[in-house]
């Protein structure tokens, strides 16, 4: 993918990925074009092009930090007050809901990650790693595959609750627990623990972890910006 040889081209390729970040956060993924990207940096197409060959790529490369964000907020939510993983499984979805609330532009962006050959995939194998380790004490006679399977169903299930906007009768507590009801059935997550599950996430303020996940996304891109600049200087 990138083409670029020493720090200069690794400076060039981050300054890409943060204008992509900012683009499809003041755009969304869908309105934003390579042109857009182009503009905001001040380079020509064919920079980009040595770089990503498409938008996909360059969201491909947000999802893996995207991911690690989420993770990292979500351990540090529930640090200190359970080591129970099926717990951590609902914080670091239901955070993920509540990001795509905060505006419709990180709807889309996450609609398009979910949808695109290329980052479904990542997304799968991610967190199909995440779904085996969490459940598979509980669920010791499945499989990777059968673990992969499930996060394509759970992956679905994701997708769809994303889609479709809180309104007057879509409240999020009820998208939370609808979402939290569905998958961990499909993990035979006994209704007692469920219950457990919904009462515990209640405890959560996810609005501020939701811009605490965005803001450290930012931060990290610019961080290294930074670090990229200074080495190419000295």
């Amino acid at each position: 993918m990138a083409k670029g040889k020493g720090k200069q081209g690794e400076l060039t390729r981050q300054m890409i990925v943060n204008a992509a970040a900012e683009s499809f956060l003041e755009k969304g993924f869908t309105n934003t074009t390579i042109r857009h990207i182009i503009t905001k940096l001040g380079i020509n197409a064919g920079t980009f092009t040595a770089y990503f060959r498409t938008k996909e790529d360059v969201l491909y490369e947000l999802v893996n930090l995207v991911l690690e964000q989420q993770f990292a907020v979500s351990e540090k939510l529930v640090a200190g007050r359970t080591d129970d993983k099926i717990l951590l499984y609902a914080v670091e979805t239901v955070l993920q809901l509540y990001i795509v609330e905060m505006n419709e532009n990180l709807r889309d962006v996450y609609y398009n990650a979910y949808s695109l050959p290329k980052t479904s995939a990542l997304i799968q194998q991610r967190v199909t790693g995440k779904v085996e380790t969490i459940f598979r004490d509980e669920l010791p006679q499945l499989k990777s595959k059968d673990f992969y399977l499930l996060e394509i169903a759970t992956g679905g299930i994701m997708r769809g609750f994303m889609i479709v906007p809180c309104n007057i009768w879509f409240s999020m507590d009820v998208k939370v627990g609808a979402f939290l009801k569905n998958t961990l059935r499909l993990f035979y997550v006994s209704d007692e623990k469920i219950e457990e599950t919904l009462a515990f996430v209640k405890t959560i303020d996810f609005r501020q972890a939701a811009q605490e996940t965005v803001d450290g996304i930012f931060s990290y891109l610019e961080q290294q910006r930074e670090s990229l600049q200074k080495q190419n200087e000295g």
